[in-house]
Parts: structure tokens; sequence; C-alpha cells
């Protein structure tokens, strides 16, 4: 399984765990994709605890209120993004 999050980002699937990965845009001397890799995890669930903790890092709140706003501005992003 491999699905697009957003832009370079994407889910994959092994068999046995779930992969968030970064894809660069970059290939190996083989013509391989470069990537980063995120995480491992165990469920879809903690994936998508994962991608709301990276997008809460990437935050610029300077006070506990705006960090607030951005934290449910992430999540209904988030849900947006999973409703069918």
């Amino acid at each position: 399984m491999k699905v697009q999050i957003e832009e370079n980002l994407f889910l994959e699937s092994d068999g046995l765990q779930f992969i968030v990965k970064e894809y660069t845009g970059k290939q190996d001397n083989l013509g391989r994709e470069l990537y980063k890799v995120h995480g491992y995890f165990s469920s879809v669930r903690s994936v998508l605890k994962h991608l709301l903790k990276m997008k809460i890092m990437q935050s610029t709140a300077q006070t506990l209120s705006e960090l607030c706003q951005d934290i449910l501005r992430i999540e209904q992003y988030i849900e947006s993004k999973l409703t069918v």
C-alpha cells in the first residue's frame, strides 16, 4: 500500500507495519527514489497521532492561546482529509 497524505508525504505498509515516508524528489545511483522515514507504526491511529504531532511541531505560535488555535485548526485539517 502507498497512500499520499499530502505533497511528498506518503503512508506505506510492508505487511507488518505502517511507515510514514517523505520523498525528496531525488534518486540514488540506481535510480531509486530517496526518502526520509518519519516513523514506523503498528496502526493507522498511531500514524494519525504522529501526523498531528508533526504539524503541531511546525507551529509558530507565541502564546498558549495561539497554540490551542493551531491544534484545533490542524485537527480539523486532518479530519477534513479523512471524510469520505
